[in-house]
């Protein structure tokens, strides 16, 4: 006959258990948060080749910033021209988002899309050199912590910035840093915070979090 569990036994194994789950716990939390980075920067990529294949069908142009009260939070979404184009799928359904493409830390809206130049305002307002870019000075080499806005393509060292507000965004926090170029407001591994970016230089390069500068 098999001896039964004592409650003291039961209790021990109760405690070993919770402790192990307490140690393995946060370890797979850290893990599935760095994966879900690593699809998101993986996307980002992929959205960035999109844009420069746009831009050489369109004689170097890239699509203009977009600003619609009409749709809550759906500000600085994904370009239309690259659904439009093909260059991205199409959303479907009924939706506010521009593209199916969603932002992995921000459930149902796409991720950012910020150029310098035009703005297009409410859908039906242009406006020339009315979005803008704050760069620091000596980006993305030799960052200071001066730098200005950039709303004419010619000057600015940046042309494009697509982004994810990242875990755990705080938006007073980012306003002050004047998010997203500077590398103090990219999303960091130990901090496990900060906005996940991918970028186009205006000498042709791409840069990203996770990439040297």
């Amino acid at each position: 006959m098999k001896r039964a569990f004592t409650l003291i036994e039961l209790l021990v194994v109760i405690a070993i258990v919770a402790l192990l789950m307490g140690i393995l716990l946060p370890t797979m939390g850290r893990a599935r948060l760095q994966a879900k980075v690593v699809a998101v920067n993986a996307e980002l990529q992929a959205i960035g080749t999109a844009l420069e294949a746009y831009s050489l069908d369109d004689d170097g142009a890239y699509p203009p910033t977009r600003v619609d009260c009409m749709l809550g939070g759906h500000f600085y979404q994904l370009p239309v021209e690259l659904v439009d184009g093909e260059y991205l799928p199409s959303p479907g359904g009924d939706t506010f988002m521009s593209t199916r493409i969603e932002d992995r830390f921000n459930r149902g809206y796409t991720y950012k899309y910020r150029s310098v130049g035009i703005l297009l305002y409410n859908r039906t307002v242009v406006v020339q050199n009315g979005s803008s870019l704050w760069v620091p000075d000596g980006f993305p080499d030799n960052e200071r912590q001066e730098g200005r806005d950039y709303a004419d393509l010619r000057e600015s060292p940046v042309h494009w910035v697509l982004y994810s507000e990242g875990p755990r965004f705080d938006l007073n926090r980012m306003k002050g840093l004047k998010y997203p170029v500077p590398t103090n407001t990219w999303y960091s591994p130990q901090t496990r915070q900060g906005v996940i970016v991918r970028m186009r230089l205006a000498n042709g390069r791409q840069i990203g979090s996770f990439e040297s500068r």
